[in-house]
């Protein structure tokens, strides 16, 4: 589907780059993953300069594009300026935590690959930088941004509102007729 750029946010373990490789499959559109973009090996972050422009390069030629992931703050004078629709997955705090649960589950145990090619690790799991922890924090302040936004500064943006994975699987649908 021609110069359709799609992001798809919302708080973490919400199946944003799931949804995002779904849509992309059936738009017949590339999918970019921000966290395979920004998480060097080890977990190293890059430096928000240059991530900004591994993103932008990636995106650039694009006529059409699926990007899943937040990094907000970064984004939102970029892809965010450039995306004609934002799906946001706002979706309850239980089944975010039994995404998490699950999704830890498949990293530590499975070994899955996430983040470019990193691989949880129980220590992980439980440290400070535990991806439970960071949902704690950010749970209530992505749903007050998001809700800002939409209301004000990507007013002009459609926006996509899904608060079960059934409305998920519904848009899926809905693009492959």
């Amino acid at each position: 589907m021609k110069n359709k750029k799609i992001i798809i946010t919302g708080v973490s373990c919400s199946g944003k780059t799931t949804l995002g490789k779904k849509l992309a499959k059936t738009l017949g559109s590339p999918h970019v993953d921000l966290d395979d973009l920004h998480f060097l090996p080890d977990w190293v972050e890059k430096e928000p300069k240059q991530f900004i422009n591994d993103v932008n390069v990636a995106l650039g030629p694009l006529e059409s594009w699926v990007v899943s992931g937040n990094y907000n703050s970064l984004m939102k004078d970029t892809i965010w300026q450039d995306a004609s629709t934002i799906i946001w997955l706002n979706y309850p705090f239980g089944l975010v935590i039994h995404r998490f649960l699950m999704r830890t589950y498949r990293r530590v145990f499975l070994k899955e690959k996430c983040c470019g090619e990193n691989y949880e690790t129980l220590g992980r799991v439980f440290s400070s930088e535990s991806i439970f922890i960071w949902i704690l924090k950010t749970y209530s302040m992505r749903k007050r941004r998001m809700n800002e936004w939409r209301k004000g500064i990507f007013s002009n943006k459609k926006w996509v509102e899904l608060t079960t994975p059934k409305q998920a699987n519904a848009l899926i649908k809905k693009y492959s007729i």
